[in-house]
């Protein structure tokens, strides 16, 4: 009987027959039917002419893909007739690998098992390996933290073709010199990690040798990517990994290329018979992809995810043959080996486990993306109206989402130079009016740690909002894709009741809370509580607006404990920053600006009805008088009695007149040494104009999920 027009399909689809507007309904199951074959079956279906609208059920179990699950314009829905995946929550898995099977127990602290085989048969190569839900330490020198580094060269290596460089740099410190001990035909599976500030770079070794209390380590770069004289030993920082002299300590693993096996030290605890050991062995870095044209107007859409979990994706790996030329071949490997790697900033090359262009109106609910090479959601051109609702993205590689088209053109019809204008338009390539709502991110930048949150590149009309980002190793949250005063489309966008924090980990620099950049009229930042921002060599802002920022609103924000100030601005125009709280912030509590004038434009900001509170750190930064702007009703206090701006002392500092009924007194917090930043009645910010609001309101809402 076919009650209410629905007709289920288990394993095959009757043919190509047009069901003009019946629902249908496909299971994937283990063992059964795939999604690939599911998605085959909708196209095939629509080609002949069914206008229904599809559901997919996903059986509860690891579903391994071989390949990318591509959707293409032919397989959307309508609003009147979605196509809906559908999953058991939390047991409904689509994978990039599959289960590490026939391990044993070798007798000296660790198992074994042999490579697992990728889609062509041959050894599979993974840079990342889950054990029992938890991803695993690659073996590293050190075991935690960086080295660091001094005597860093970077010289033409004379007839290469191509052109390229060979790199030197000196790690003085004893616990490297087990690098030294690696066997020359080990070195091309081995990598060298380096941070320099906000940049992360990857580096397969070509050479080591052994130095007092140390090793000195040679890699080469081809001319296309910058190299050693953009870093430097002040705030360079490096580790090691794939070592086997590093393979020394529980929960750590191994490729061992030469012997064909990965290897692991297990936890204490763990059982080589019980074990799930899950590898990207299918080398995918896109599980799902949405192809659509946004050039020619081909837009896949009307398709929602509920209830998946996507896992277990691949590093995006660069071609091996500049290198195999720079060496002749010596030790390079194969194009399907170790990551060699250059960001820049924010990993804005790094794939994603689902990459979109020209999606419309998808949407994912209650789903999770988990164990990842790199960014969980990339959104590039022509994406508009998408949805991430009640999601957990976590344990990523890279970031949480990026989006943003390619390039910062302006809207048709709206010229065809960027200006330093508002631009209310958008056009089919344009990234728009996509949200992020009521979502889990945390444990990014295990593989990159360049990967913020979320980014918000080339779009406009886009939201973040009741998130919770944490335990992320740069920025939460990146607005604006655009430096100095050229003009850009990320306007109107609005970064809201999130909560913040955890980022840095003293290993990042330069990053916030919130970071802006470029002219970005109509962005409003508010009701967010950021904390604990930390940085290596500088910066760890809460609320960052950096090249170029101009018209940002930042209001009823809570910022606390973080490196440097609350609020940064390296340069920007007409920013207002207004009826927030910065508390215990470290080397200036609430204000550090850097320009007062670029490019023959006057920098400014306003700054207004704003509560600080420190314990002996200036409240900002020297040269801030002469930034321009209104500044007025700020409550500042340190609890140490210093109270200096910029060196200025609260009386000489009120006698410039440069601010306006702002007051140098104790603002009265409920408890400020525990974080509890609400103001009693009788407070001096209220008599200011100050308006309080519920801090507890930022973060995910337990009750939508």
């Amino acid at each position: 009987m076919m009650g209410k027009n629905v007709l289920v399909f288990v394993l095959a689809f009757a043919g190509a027959r047009s069901f003009a507007f019946a629902d249908r309904t496909l299971e994937v199951a283990p063992g059964g039917l795939t999604p690939q074959r599911a998605l085959e079956k909708i196209r095939a279906a629509k080609a002949a002419g069914d206008k229904g609208a599809w559901t997919v059920r996903v059986k509860a179990g690891v579903h391994a893909l071989r390949e990318t699950l591509a959707f293409r314009p032919e397989d959307s829905g309508t609003p009147e007739a979605p196509v809906r995946w559908i999953g058991e929550a939390g047991k409904s898995v689509l994978a990039g690998g599959e289960h590490v099977a026939g391990w044993r127990d070798d007798g000296d602290g660790s198992w074994s098992a042999p490579l697992p085989k990728a889609p062509d048969g041959k050894p599979a190569f993974f840079e990342q390996l889950w054990v029992n839900g938890r991803r695993a330490e690659r073996a590293r020198l050190p075991d935690k933290g960086w080295f660091k580094t001094r005597d860093m060269t970077c010289e033409e290596e004379k007839g290469s073709v191509p052109e390229n460089f060979v790199e030197r740099l000196v790690v003085a410190d004893p616990a490297a010199a087990p690098l030294a001990k690696t066997p020359a035909d080990e070195l091309a599976w081995a990598q060298m990690c380096l941070i320099d500030k906000w940049t992360f770079a990857r580096r397969i070794l070509r050479g080591v040798g052994a130095v007092s209390n140390g090793v000195a380590v040679t890699t080469h770069a081809p001319a296309a990517w910058p190299h050693f004289a953009r870093w430097n030993a002040n705030s360079t920082i490096v580790a090691f990994e794939n070592v086997r002299a590093a393979f020394d300590a529980p929960g750590e693993w191994f490729y061992d290329a030469k012997a064909g096996r990965v290897r692991y030290r297990p936890l204490p605890g763990e059982d080589v018979a019980k074990a799930v050991v899950l590898a990207p062995s299918a080398g995918l870095s896109r599980l799902v992809a949405f192809a659509g044209d946004p050039g020619k107007g081909a837009f896949v859409h009307d398709v929602s995810f509920e209830g998946l979990s996507f896992e277990a994706t691949a590093s995006k790996t660069v071609a091996s043959a500049p290198v195999a030329a720079a060496t002749k071949g010596a030790f390079a490997p194969p194009a399907s080996g170790p990551t060699e790697s250059w960001q820049h900033q924010a990993a804005q090359s790094s794939d994603a486990a689902i990459v979109c262009e020209g999606a419309r109106r998808v949407t994912w609910k209650n789903c999770a993306v988990r164990h990842t090479a790199n960014y969980a959601f990339r959104f590039d051109d022509g994406c508009q109206h998408d949805e991430i609702v009640d999601c957990t993205l976590e344990d990523l590689g890279a970031g949480g989402i990026w989006m943003g088209a390619r390039e910062n053109v302006p809207p048709p019809g709206e010229g065809g130079e960027m200006r330093r204008r508002e631009y209310l338009g958008t056009g089919p390539k344009s990234v728009a009016h996509n949200l992020v709502s009521n979502c889990t991110i945390r444990a990014a930048g295990k593989f990159n740690p360049e990967g913020t949150g979320v980014a918000i590149a080339h779009a406009s009309f886009c939201r973040v909002i009741h998130c919770d980002i944490h335990d992320v190793m740069y920025t939460g949250v990146s607005v604006g894709w655009t430096w100095g005063w050229k003009g850009s489309v990320a306007q109107h966008n609005e970064i809201a009741y999130n909560r913040i924090h955890d980022l840095g980990k003293h290993e990042m620099s330069d990053m916030g809370g919130v970071y802006t950049l470029g002219t970005s009229f109509g962005t409003h930042v508010h009701h967010n509580v950021i904390h604990d921002v930390w940085a290596y060599a500088y910066g760890g802002w809460g609320l960052y607006t950096d090249e170029g920022s101009e018209d940002v609103v930042m209001d009823h924000n809570l910022v606390w404990n973080t490196e440097d100030g609350g609020f940064h601005q390296h340069y920007g125009a007409g920013n207002t920053v207004r009826n927030n709280v910065f508390a215990w912030n470290k080397s200036v509590a609430a204000f550090r600006l850097s320009r007062d004038k670029v490019d023959g434009v006057p920098c400014s900001v306003n700054f207004a009805c704003n509560v600080v509170i420190v314990d002996g750190s200036p409240f900002m930064a020297p040269g801030c008088a002469s930034v321009r702007g209104v500044w007025a009703n700020n409550v500042w206090w340190d609890v140490q009695g210093k109270a200096t701006f910029g060196g200025t002392k609260w009386p000489e500092w009120n006698a410039q007149d440069r601010e306006w009924n702002s007051v140098c007194a104790d603002p009265l917090f409920v408890d400020a040494k525990n974080f509890d930043f609400r103001l009693k009645p009788e407070s001096p910010a209220f008599a200011r104009g100050f308006k309080a609001w519920d801090y507890a309101e930022a973060g995910v809402k337990q009750e939508a999920r």
